[in-house]
């Protein structure tokens, strides 16, 4: 039968989480105030770091199908907390830019082996509901690092990357070092009856055009909203409020479609849920007030936590190679989360309105419906 999902797995993707988007709200905060950084600057900041996570996490997945996949997150965890030290030290913008090597790498080493171990431990009736577990439990520490650096930020400045350095390294013995596989006699992951290879096929397209829009859209407000607080004036706090909310609202998400399993293998939950959230990017880049933002962020944050979970889930959702599709979810996840503010940022810086990044994200995110419309179309239905 298939091993118990061990509750070390959820601790650690909620505490490097924590770390991670802690560290990753001071650093663009402290480049716009301090190190003055232009608009292309703020989105380059992902860019070295996403490049690295892409090409990284295509060989680390199918590395964690042979080895360990507890004993590779704990090296990326490991390097993770060297990236903070580094950064810490470096305080400049260029420093931030080129150490982004060291995050990419290290991260593409903890996630694709974690999701890949929830389909290690899942049958076909409960992996829906482990994934959106898992995966509320980094959102939670994701929210949680977001709302950290709205106090954080104005106590400790870049002080803060040596706390995240810590916590990072003290989650590293949790997690165990041996192998992580199915026993022949577990329950079927995947019933062909059910869900033939051909809708398979189609609907993981599907997950990952979504996945590539919906982590565009987060990680320009990661990357660039900081740049739009700054420039109306507002308090820098409003930055982790907004993104407390939107991924707040990410976190309910996963709680929400890991229970209701009515969107699996159907296209139109997943493009209506884009959409709503390309439109509320919108408004929230439009310069929208507080009170309008909060509300703004967290439909958005739904809509990503709808987006994350098709991708995560059709690319577990396979009796082999679960490390590899899981490598290939990651990396797609490193392109939409460097490519999208990289290039709104130098549209923005070119065409010297803010509001363009914004509107490149939601450009993205309907090409994204209309090629997933394109995937599905002539696809068997599930049974």
């Amino acid at each position: 039968m298939a091993p118990r999902l061990s509750p070390r797995v959820f601790a650690v993707g909620f505490g490097q989480n924590v770390a991670s988007f802690l560290a990753w709200s001071v650093i663009p905060l402290w480049s716009v105030q301090v190190g003055k950084a232009e608009t292309w600057q703020m989105g380059m900041l992902a860019a070295v770091s996403g490049v690295v996570y892409i090409f990284t996490a295509l060989r680390a997945g199918p590395l964690s199908d042979r080895v360990g996949r507890g004993r590779m997150a704990r090296a990326g965890l490991v390097l993770f907390a060297l990236f903070c030290v580094l950064a810490w030290w470096a305080r400049s913008v260029t420093g931030f830019i080129a150490l982004g090597a060291v995050n990419g790498f290290a991260m593409a080493l903890v996630w694709p082996g974690l999701q890949a171990s929830i389909g290690d431990a899942s049958t076909a009736d409960d992996l829906e509901r482990n994934l959106g577990a898992f995966s509320l439990s980094w959102s939670a520490g994701k929210t949680a690092g977001f709302l950290a650096s709205a106090l954080a930020y104005g106590e400790l400045g870049l002080d803060a990357l040596i706390l995240c350095g810590a916590l990072s390294l003290l989650l590293a013995p949790l997690l165990p070092g041996g192998r992580s596989e199915r026993h022949a006699d577990a329950p079927p992951l995947v019933r062909d009856d059910h869900h033939p290879p051909a809708l398979r096929a189609a609907h993981l397209r599907v997950g990952w055009f979504a996945n590539f829009a919906g982590y565009g859209m987060g990680s320009t407000m990661v990357y660039l909203y900081p740049k739009l607080v700054v420039a109306a004036g507002r308090p820098e706090r409003e930055h982790g409020f907004v993104l407390g909310a939107v991924f707040l609202a990410q976190t309910v998400g996963f709680w929400l479609f890991g229970r209701y399993a009515g969107w699996r293998y159907r296209f139109a939950p997943v493009a209506c849920w884009l959409g709503i959230g390309a439109a509320a990017l919108l408004v929230l880049g439009f310069r929208a007030p507080l009170p309008v933002a909060i509300p703004a962020g967290l439909v958005l944050g739904l809509a990503l936590g709808q987006a994350y979970m098709a991708s995560v889930y059709y690319s577990v959702h396979s009796e082999k190679d679960r490390g590899a599709r899981a490598g290939i979810h990651e990396a797609i996840i490193g392109a939409g989360d460097f490519g999208i503010p990289l290039l709104g940022g130098y549209v923005a810086y070119r065409s010297d309105w803010i509001p363009a990044s914004y509107l490149l994200a939601a450009a993205v995110a309907g090409l994204a419906i209309l090629a997933a419309g394109r995937a599905v179309r002539g696809a068997p239905r599930p049974a």
